[in-house]
């Protein structure tokens, strides 16, 4: 194996990429195991977490969608669609679980729904920045607001569940991207993602687009807030005509 290891030098050529790949095809895992290549411990979820309180339930969450590490190679490994059903969405998202492979923003959205679905007691709602996505989350017994995500930089991945409203919590995003020099120029807010694990219809992703930039933060405050109260409406509004939801 060795032998192998020293056979080229970096970088490769086209063709010396393809013979790796075509070896890597066929070599068996004690032969990848010896060059450093063999497939990454695939992350776990504790048992019986539907039994803890809702805030250790997240946080267990979240570590979960960060042990599958951020992916920043141009390659995607699984499909990124947001313009399909739920049910695909969640589909794709097992195929994450399965596979342990790195993941983007958009990915740890799809983790995200799949792993709280069935949580009644939790509200999710899609946000999303230029080229960021998280998914913004509520405990409507205690109103609080919180958020699960992946990012490059840490401080633009999760938020704990103690914001009193929507507005807190993008606020608190606002203030992660000037600490690293980047302003908001927009907020695009979706509206509450339903349970069902088999809902054929698409989720809906931009409801809202919030201007930021140049805005007084008090005024783009009231105005997220008033969306978050009325997106339960919003989201029955939608259904009952069908509008945009159906592939």
């Amino acid at each position: 194996m060795s032998g192998w290891r020293n056979r080229w030098a970096l970088p490769l050529t086209v063709e010396q990429a393809k013979g790796v790949s075509e070896f890597i095809k066929t070599a068996s895992e004690h032969d990848l195991r010896q060059l450093g290549l063999a497939s990454a411990a695939r992350p776990s979820l504790g048992a019986d977490l539907e039994l803890l309180p809702i805030e250790q339930r997240l946080q267990c969450v979240q570590e979960y969608i960060t042990s599958f590490q951020y992916n920043h190679t141009a390659t995607t490994y699984f499909d990124q669609n947001k313009q399909r059903p739920l049910c695909r969405i969640l589909s794709t998202a097992r195929d994450i679980v399965r596979q342990g492979l790195p993941i983007k923003c958009v990915e740890a959205v799809f983790l995200g729904l799949l792993l709280t679905s069935g949580w009644t007691d939790l509200d999710r709602v899609p946000v999303g920045f230029k080229t960021h996505i998280v998914l913004a989350v509520r405990h409507p017994e205690t109103g609080r607001w919180g958020a699960l995500g992946l990012s490059r930089r840490a401080e633009l991945m999760d938020k704990p569940l103690i914001y009193s409203s929507l507005a807190d919590v993008l606020a608190a995003y606002v203030a992660s991207y000037k600490q690293w020099w980047h302003a908001v120029l927009r907020i695009r807010i979706g509206l509450p993602v339903p349970h069902d694990v088999m809902y054929d219809g698409q989720v809906a992703w931009r409801q809202c687009c919030m201007k930021v930039a140049g805005e007084d933060w008090s005024v783009v405050s009231s105005k997220v807030n008033e969306h978050a109260v009325r997106a339960d409406g919003l989201w029955a509004a939608f259904l009952a005509d069908k509008k945009g939801f159906k592939p």
